[in-house]
């Protein structure tokens, strides 16, 4: 005779916060379905720790969406913290006061993460809280427009992640990094204004890890930017074309930190080339340089690259040399 399937709810059974942290990994949506449950979940959602808001679970139903991140925002226990607050949004969210409420809620509730990925048609601007909140440690922010800034000050952060994010004047990129002073990881992505910014008075003393994509990248100021991080020890970077300058100092970074270094969408032009050869001729314990090339390359294009750049000697006699 087979044993009786004890029917015991073992997981309501457990502390609120074990069961506050479980709902803590789900989308807000899901979180909030909870409360039917049984009685023992009615209110728990309401002291999640981490507000996601995601439209794709709200398709064809814009309102319906804001009238839910409202209710997400506003019936929380107002004594417990948003330490996670994630906006993922397709549609054009055109009501900006929206999104600046559910942001400062957020900051007021100490919140140390921060993703905002609206539409690329939202034209959502960048709430001035956010650069001013002292307990921010992660910051990613994508299709956002940056047309105003008065004071940036993230002393906790420590990642920051910009992706096709459009500053009205150049000195804001200068401003932003300038504010976060104890930056670890840092990731620019299409962001033509990026290396056109004034020389940094800030150095980034925690950063080790930088990748960034531009447009037009500009020899000495691409040395500036290292100058900054001393203790880089890795290096991605996605450009359409290197120019002018060729630098004849050594960054710190490079003679004595810079461990990874990875090149993609190289054409080949004489200036990328005499970039990677930089690289492997100044970078002293460089274990892994890697270099892809542009789509648009032809095989006789790659080989003519590999055979240049293989004459190298490189400083570092532990490299390791991937060319893909």
């Amino acid at each position: 005779m087979a044993p009786a399937i004890s029917r015991v709810d073992r997981i309501s059974a457990l502390p609120d916060q074990i069961l506050v942290h479980i709902l803590s990994f789900l989308e807000s949506k899901m979180v909030a379905a909870t409360s039917i449950l049984s009685s023992r979940w009615r209110d728990l959602w309401h002291s999640v720790p981490t507000v996601d808001l995601d439209d794709a679970l709200f398709p064809d139903e814009e309102e319906l969406f804001v009238r839910f991140a409202y209710a997400v925002i506003l019936s929380r226990d107002v004594m417990q913290p948003i330490l996670n607050f994630r906006l993922k949004s397709e549609y054009s969210l055109s009501a900006q006061c929206d999104v600046e409420l559910w942001l400062n809620t957020a900051i007021q509730r100490k919140v140390e993460r921060i993703e905002l990925s609206p539409s690329i048609y939202s034209k959502i601007k960048l709430p001035f809280g956010i650069l001013t909140c002292a307990t921010l440690v992660v910051l990613k922010l994508a299709n956002l427009t940056v047309d105003s800034i008065s004071t940036v000050h993230l002393p906790a952060l420590q990642t920051l992640y910009m992706d096709g994010v459009k500053f009205a004047k150049r000195e804001y990129v200068d401003m932003i990094l300038s504010g976060c002073p104890n930056i670890e990881d840092l990731q620019i992505e299409s962001l033509k204004l990026y290396l056109k910014f004034r020389p940094l008075a800030v150095t980034f003393g925690n950063l080790i890890h930088m990748q960034f994509s531009v447009y037009d990248c500009i020899w000495w100021l691409l040395l500036r930017l290292l100058n900054s991080c001393p203790l880089l020890q890795i290096l991605e970077l996605r450009k359409d074309r290197l120019s002018r300058y060729y630098p004849k100092t050594v960054p710190g970074c490079l003679s004595s930190h810079l461990r990874a270094c990875t090149i993609d969408n190289f054409y080949g032009a004489d200036m990328d080339i005499q970039f990677a050869i930089y690289i492997l001729q100044n970078a002293c314990v460089l274990k892994k340089m890697i270099i892809c090339c542009s789509s648009s390359s032809t095989k006789r294009d790659r080989f003519e690259i590999l055979k240049k750049i293989s004459k190298v000697t490189r400083i570092s006699t532990t490299c390791e040399f991937l060319f893909e």
